[in-house]
């Protein structure tokens, strides 16, 4: 800010001002300094999304939801934002397609003249494990009570048994037990005792995984991991 003393211009920084300036100010002489630009003090902006919209809070809330009927009564909620809007269609379209895949649970007892129905046309679009057993073989008990376990573990995985000599008549019972796994409507892999499993002895249902993962991703989580 420059000072007319007269004959002399003292320009200082701008704000600053010496003692003789301010009492002219004060008594009228000198014209008063313009208002110093000083912006505001900075201050976080609202916690918002990086897509564009919505608050993660609002996000968090559409991805809590367990079912699209639940998305579907909140509609007017999200009316008026766009990308929230958006974000809850999506959401539903994910949970309608995760409500339409088949689960199962338990190891479902089934009969030879189902065996179509239940094993072969299912393995189209699932891992489909069938299990030979024969009744009062300790064998075949150790290796039930693992499946039993994994069928609660992998609902995505359909797991049926079928007394052994029932499904394929003759069939030896010394093959007891036996895994038939099916995929694409036939068989992918054939596991005859236990000893694929580590033994009747060793045997443990992560182990069991471990062997009929060997065929592909035929144990996965409830939402399809591995």
């Amino acid at each position: 800010m420059g000072e007319d003393l007269g004959h002399t211009v003292y320009r200082g920084p701008e704000g600053v001002t010496t003692e003789w300036g301010d009492i002219q100010r004060r008594l009228g002489n000198f014209a008063p300094l313009p208002e110093v630009f000083t912006p505001d003090p900075w201050a976080p902006a609202e916690e918002a999304s990086g897509d564009g919209g919505g608050s993660a809070r609002e996000r968090d809330a559409l991805d809590a939801a367990t079912s699209a009927r639940e998305l579907e009564a909140r509609e007017d909620d999200f009316a008026d934002d766009a990308f929230l809007e958006d974000y809850r269609r999506a959401r539903m379209e994910q949970l309608r397609a995760a409500a339409a895949v088949p689960r199962f649970a338990g190891v479902a007892p089934i009969t030879r003249d189902a065996f179509m129905a239940q094993v072969t046309d299912p393995s189209a679009d699932v891992w489909v494990v069938v299990f030979l057993h024969r009744p009062g073989c300790p064998r075949c008990e150790v290796l039930g009570r693992a499946l039993e376990e994994l069928a609660g573990k992998h609902p995505l995985t359909k797991f049926v048994k079928i007394v052994g000599g029932e499904c394929i008549p003759g069939y030896p019972d010394r093959n007891m037990p036996t895994l038939l796994v099916y995929r694409d409507r036939d068989v992918a892999r054939t596991f005859i005792g236990l000893e694929a499993f580590g033994g009747e002895r060793h045997m443990t249902p992560e182990g069991v995984v471990l062997a009929l993962n060997e065929c592909g991703p035929v144990c996965r989580g409830p939402s399809g991991e591995e």
